[in-house]
C-alpha cells in the first residue's frame, strides 16, 4: 500500500468520521450509564428521605414518651415521698397505740396490775379495764347479760309533748 493513500484527503475525511463516530458512540455510552447511575442514586436518596422521615417521627414519639414517663416518675416519687412521711408522722403520733398493744401482750403473758402502771404507764383504770377485757376475752370473767332491753326501755318513757299554739 502506498503511503500516498492513505494520506489521501477522503481516506483522512473518512477515518476522522470513523474516529468522530466512536468517540460520540462512547460519549452516549458513557452518558447514559451516569443516567442509570444518577436515577439509581435518586431513587436510593428518596428512599433514605422516607427512613429518615419514618426514623424522625419515631423519635419524636419516643421523646414525648420518656417525658410523659418522666413526669410519671416524678409525681410517683412526690408520691412517695409524701407516703413516707406520713407513715413517719403517723408512727410517731401512735405512741399511744403501741403502749396499748405492749400492755395487752403483757396482759396475755400474765402481767399483774401494778406491772401495767409501771412498765406501760397506765392509770390504775385503764390498766383495771385492761385486766378486764382480758379476762372477759380469754373466759375467765363472764360477760353480764343484759338487764333490760333497749327498745323496751325506750318505749317505756313518754315523750313531752310542747303544746303548740296556733
Amino acid at each position: 500500500m502506498d503511503i500516498s493513500l492513505m494520506t489521501s484527503a477522503p481516506v483522512l475525511a473518512g477515518v476522522s468520521v470513523l474516529l468522530f463516530l466512536l468517540l460520540l458512540m462512547s460519549v452516549f455510552r458513557i452518558n447514559r450509564k451516569s443516567q442509570l447511575v444518577s436515577d439509581q442514586l435518586r431513587q436510593q436518596n428518596r428512599q433514605l428521605s422516607n427512613e429518615l422521615q419514618k426514623s424522625s417521627k419515631q423519635l419524636l414519639e419516643v421523646r414525648s414518651v420518656v417525658v410523659g414517663l418522666g413526669q410519671r416518675v416524678n409525681e410517683q416519687h412526690d408520691i412517695m415521698q409524701h407516703l413516707t412521711e406520713r407513715i413517719s408522722e403517723l408512727e410517731q403520733a401512735d405512741g399511744d397505740g403501741r403502749m396499748y398493744s405492749r400492755a395487752s401482750k403483757m396482759v396475755q403473758l400474765g402481767a399483774d396490775i401494778n406491772e401495767l402502771i409501771q412498765e406501760c404507764e397506765l392509770p390504775k383504770a385503764e390498766a383495771e379495764l385492761m385486766m378486764s377485757l382480758q379476762n372477759k376475752l380469754t373466759g375467765k370473767e363472764k360477760i353480764p347479760p343484759l338487764g333490760a332491753m333497749p327498745e323496751r326501755s325506750a318505749q317505756r318513757r313518754t315523750p313531752i309533748r310542747n303544746p303548740i299554739k296556733r
